[in-house]
């Protein structure tokens, strides 16, 4: 059995110090790199980050250089559904999100299933996984769920009632199949209609 090690990047401090067993260096993620060699972990997860930066694909450049080959990443951001929905109507003070711009730290930019994709594939890495994220459960109960939540006028309910029923947020699973950096070809051969 091997043990797990965590590392963790942000640019602010949330801990100090860290947990027990728990690397975290504070970092400018816009520009600066991460402190650790070239493939070492065998999983990142990356979690409403890119959202929130200016050079989202610095971000990933780093991502994929300390990804193992064969490594995982998991991602995930407001998606694209988050601009149909509206603003949070109450409780704002507890800093509660419905719609992408409610987030004054939002400077990126929604992705879809199919910009995750293609993301991924700038990397060459193996797409796993690009979906919504929703929930059958809490749509089968959103009628009577939404208007308890405005009823009780409970931000924290109707946020996630929200996310979950129309899919607030996007995510992506990808495998690092090759170290080779970042291509912007997509495709080696354009796709012809013969007429």
């Amino acid at each position: 059995m091997t043990s797990l090690k965590h590392s963790g990047v942000d640019r602010e401090r949330v801990w100090d110090p860290p947990p027990e067993g728990y690397v975290f260096e504070q970092i400018d993620l816009d520009g600066a790199l991460f402190p650790f060699a070239a493939e070492s972990f065998d999983a990142v997860v990356a979690s409403h980050v890119i959202e929130h930066l200016t050079n989202p694909m610095r971000l990933m450049d780093e991502i994929f250089r300390v990804l193992k080959v064969g490594g995982l990443l998991y991602l995930e951001c407001p998606s694209d559904r988050s601009l149909r929905l509206p603003s949070m109507p109450f409780r704002h003070e507890e800093f509660r999100s419905l719609n992408f711009y409610d987030d004054p730290t939002h400077v990126g930019r929604p992705h879809t299933p199919q910009s995750l994709y293609r993301l991924f594939k700038m990397y060459g890495a193996e797409v796993l996984e690009s979906k919504y994220l929703v929930s059958g459960r809490v749509r089968l109960t959103f009628p009577k769920t939404l208007l308890w939540a405005l009823l009780r006028r409970d931000a924290a309910l109707l946020e996630h009632t929200m996310w979950w029923a129309f899919g607030f947020a996007v995510y992506g699973i990808a495998k690092k199949s090759q170290d080779d950096g970042r291509h912007y070809k997509l495709s080696s051969s354009i796709d012809r209609l013969d007429v």
